[in-house]
């Protein structure tokens, strides 16, 4: 908050946010932004001891509710450059109903939030009411950060965001299943005929497994990413035909393949609306 505002001295009421940091406003001005604030006015406040003015304890982070006023008067817009304090702020605006403060961040969310994981997109996504913006964040979201969702950021979803993003992971989740099991069985049942070597649909196998196991923890694992897994893994037979499908160059083109293919799954899979 700027310094040459901030505690105006012709404030006429006073917010004590948590921890007894005292913030100096006009109820004109709340009043305007806030039915919430409007309705409180209307029932007669308690006058600080020792400036005679009205104190209202609303208990929330002095941090974000220094913001929190700072969006609401005519002075110059804050930085607001963290998930959790952006999260916070937008609990205060649907806790005030200050509708503005949503609006504001619809346009200034996206240099705001930069490259946040995609659990933490897509709640504060669905807060703002960007839902193209939530669901392509849905799409990127693991299970293993479903566990990472803090209170301020589950608190920014409703149980039908939350329902739907969950639903559409079951969905993406048992048809990758569906892929790699494919391909498993693809392989169980094959036999390179360039050589012949069972030791290449063992290696085959581990690939579609590693592959599988990269996809859970984050579906939009790139190509690069994955022929890096397949260089990293153990050499295959060393006198295979150049032309076996489980060779160095098959295996590389089969792993780009089978990854194409669960990309391609997760952005045509529908999403619940």
């Amino acid at each position: 908050m700027a310094t040459d505002w901030q505690n105006p001295p012709d404030a006429d009421v006073i917010l004590r946010a948590s921890g007894g940091k005292e913030l100096h406003a006009h109820k004109l001005v709340l009043s305007l932004a806030s039915p919430v604030f409007k309705d409180m006015f209307s029932v007669p406040q308690l006058p600080d001891e020792s400036s005679q003015t009205p104190v209202i304890d609303v208990g929330d982070p002095p941090g974000t509710l220094e913001i929190f006023l700072q969006i609401i008067y005519p002075v110059p817009y804050p930085l607001i450059d963290d998930v959790e304090t952006l999260a916070s702020l937008l609990h205060l605006a649907d806790k005030y109903d200050v509708k503005a403060v949503l609006d504001v961040h619809k346009h200034y969310l996206t240099p705001v939030c930069i490259n946040p994981p995609p659990i933490h997109a897509y709640a504060i996504f669905c807060a703002c009411g960007r839902e193209k913006e939530a669901e392509a964040a849905a799409r990127r979201v693991s299970f293993a950060s479903l566990a990472s969702l803090s209170s301020p950021l589950l608190h920014l979803m409703t149980i039908d965001h939350y329902q739907r993003l969950v639903k559409f992971m079951v969905a993406r989740d048992q048809k990758m299943r569906e892929i790699a099991g494919k391909h498993q069985t693809d392989i169980a049942n094959s036999r390179s005929f360039s050589c012949g070597s069972d030791v290449h649909r063992l290696y085959s196998g581990t690939i579609v497994a590693t592959i599988q196991a990269a996809f859970e923890a984050d579906p939009c694992v790139g190509v690069v990413e994955a022929l890096g897994l397949v260089s990293g893994a153990a050499s295959t037979f060393p006198l295979c035909s150049l032309k076996c499908k489980y060779g160095v160059c098959g295996l590389q083109k089969y792993a780009e393949g089978l990854l194409k293919e669960l990309v391609e799954m997760v952005e045509s899979l529908q999403w619940t609306s």
